[in-house]
């Protein structure tokens, strides 16, 4: 029978990023009792980072914050690492997880810095394993490379974003590509294999 592997992305598919910013956000503009451009400007450092570095890369946004702020880095970090935020902002639970486990490896592939991308799978490090998980600063380039040493598999790639799964298919057109649909937003000549609205959906569409 033939090994299953399914990769899985971080953000909008095991955790809500968006979810945890607007959070963190809104935690910070309470405590700290921000005026209207305050807030227009601790908003605006999200967008900053990304297109500074391409990614979100929380330690350059949080030392925007603490530049701009009054507010000890202390206080700071410990507002961002909040656990109830994180465990709040999971799309999944550990009962989808052995469900997967029970047909396939569990992979990651996913984009970001790795360190706070680690910290949001946390809860879920009993299931993966360390060889099967791949976090990049630009993961489409690395597809070739990661897909290469899982030639013996039926691969699964779950994302919300099509172009990563093109990519995948590009690579390998074998891939089982599946999309995860954001809110409404309506999907036009896609090559994906499946679309779903929630990564619960995953479990059937697996081979048996």
């Amino acid at each position: 029978m033939q090994k299953i592997i399914v990769f899985l992305d971080i953000d909008g598919v095991i955790f809500d990023a968006s979810k945890f910013f607007t959070n963190f956000c809104n935690k910070f503009i309470r405590d700290n009792n921000l005026q209207q451009d305050e807030v227009t400007k601790l908003q605006g450092f999200y967008k900053e980072v990304k297109k500074e570095k391409g990614f979100f890369d929380p330690q350059v946004f949080l030392d925007k914050i603490f530049s701009q702020f009054t507010i000890s880095k202390e206080d700071l970090v410990k507002l961002w690492l909040d656990e109830k935020s994180f465990k709040e902002c999971l799309l999944i639970d550990e009962n989808f997880l052995k469900q997967i486990q029970e047909k396939a490896v569990i992979g990651i592939f996913s984009k970001g810095e790795i360190n706070f991308q680690k910290k949001k799978i946390e809860k879920f490090n009993s299931f993966l394993s360390p060889e099967n998980i791949y976090i990049f600063e630009d993961k489409i380039v690395k597809i070739n490379e990661v897909l290469a040493k899982y030639k013996d598999y039926k691969i699964y790639a779950v994302d919300d974003n099509v172009n990563v799964l093109e990519s995948f298919k590009q690579v390998d057109a074998n891939v089982f590509t599946i999309l995860i649909k954001k809110d409404q937003a309506e999907i036009i000549n896609n090559s994906t294999d499946a679309v779903i609205e929630n990564t619960l959906q995953v479990v059937p569409l697996l081979a048996e």
